[in-house]
């Protein structure tokens, strides 16, 4: 997913698979619009533009990029805040800015600048 082009946004930078590591840059978490899960929304550490990345709950969180936070079949109930929160900062984060940076291959999942990061702390939508 995509948002609004911001200042600053790099879209010369050249599309390259680029671990950055733990990133303390400010994201927020919300919920998901398009249906039960978390969106995290924030600014790539790398190409600097606005990113934002739904996780549905449904696959096992396990801080390769999968997109999911929690089996479905082991519980009914969206899972407690805290362990939301444990989830996303172990998840590898990608760079999903929506802009075709040059060099983007045309098989890859996320179109962005190729940067992946762990964010160090998440704030809710509310406030931290």
């Amino acid at each position: 997913m995509s948002e609004a082009p911001r200042a600053g946004h790099d879209h010369a930078a050249a599309y390259r698979e680029t671990y950055l590591g733990v990133v303390g840059d400010v994201f927020v978490r919300r919920a998901a619009e398009d249906g039960p899960g978390l969106r995290i929304e924030g600014t790539c550490p790398r190409c600097r533009g606005g990113t934002v990345s739904e996780y549905p709950y449904g696959l096992a969180g396990t801080g390769t990029g999968t997109k999911g936070l929690f089996p479905r079949w082991r519980r009914t109930e969206p899972a407690p805040a805290q362990s939301e929160e444990a989830a996303l900062l172990h998840e590898v984060h990608y760079c999903e800015c929506g802009h075709p940076h040059p060099e983007l291959p045309a098989d890859v999942p996320f179109v962005g600048c190729g940067a992946s990061w762990r964010v160090a702390a998440l704030s809710t939508a509310d406030g931290p």
